[in-house]
């Protein structure tokens, strides 16, 4: 008996559920709240299901202000993390830990061991996860302006800070065999843009909507390989704002 050829439909589904096959089927967030305000990890779900790709099963751990450091000793945390079997793992420090870094000894020290002591405590569960370590933002502009004391010194700008941030986030990314998500290096480019839109809320730290929007699109470009995301799906913005974020997500991720 003699077979027909496969047809060209059937070749080209072929080819698209072989590159879905390498999709993650799980992802975990380990992070505060710059992962928690508008629910980063379900934006993010609903970019990767806009985009047509299967949805992976995405968890999370979120508590607010805490350091790589201090995930190491929270129980639901760690219980998610010793779930095993995921597929990418997200890790997020505290918003100045990385910035402080620069100038503090001991904040590098502790950020480095712990970044370290995470990563191998994810692989002895999920000896096949890629571990993606998610760069956060500067503070708005307006946070060096606020009166009062403004805690330990982050630099003395937005620039200075974000280069703290990129530095020290790539440092533990290449010692840990890790990814680098440059979010914050696209906040960067969007105020430095005569169409700036504010990604800060009013306290000049934790996003807005439009500022998680554009983290997932990097998420997603970086998770799944695409140089260019876009998402028909976009939440609570105008498709004006979506298409600037896709914008600046496509200018990192080149």
């Amino acid at each position: 008996m003699r077979f027909a050829p496969m047809t060209w439909l059937a070749a080209f589904l072929l080819t698209v559920l072989s590159a879905f096959a390498e999709d993650p089927q799980r992802v975990l967030f380990i992070g505060n709240s710059y992962t928690g305000v508008n629910k980063l990890p379900e934006v993010f779900l609903e970019i990767v299901k806009s985009s047509g790709r299967p949805a992976p099963v995405v968890k999370s751990s979120t508590p607010g202000g805490r350091t790589l450091k201090q995930h190491l000793g929270i129980p639901g945390s760690m219980k998610l993390v010793d779930e095993g079997g995921w597929d990418v793992v997200v890790l997020q420090g505290q918003s100045q830990e990385p910035a402080i870094a620069e100038t503090d000894e001991t904040v590098r020290k502790e950020f480095q061991e712990s970044a370290a002591e995470l990563c191998r405590r994810v692989r002895a569960k999920s000896p096949k996860a890629k571990i993606f370590f998610y760069e956060t933002w500067a503070r708005h502009p307006d946070y060096w302006t606020m009166p009062g004391k403004k805690g330990p010194d982050v630099g003395a700008n937005p620039k200075e800070m974000q280069t703290r941030l990129r530095k020290w986030y790539g440092v533990v990314a290449k010692d840990n065999g890790a990814t680098f998500v440059p979010c914050g290096d696209a906040w960067e480019l969007n105020y430095a843009s005569a169409e700036a839109v504010r990604l800060h809320t009013k306290d000049n730290s934790h996003p807005e909507f439009a500022g998680t929007y554009l983290n997932a699109l990097i998420f997603f470009g970086k998770i799944y390989d695409v140089k260019a995301p876009s998402s028909k799906w976009i939440g609570k913005l105008d498709e004006a704002q979506a298409k600037l974020m896709r914008g600046y997500a496509a200018q990192v991720l080149k």
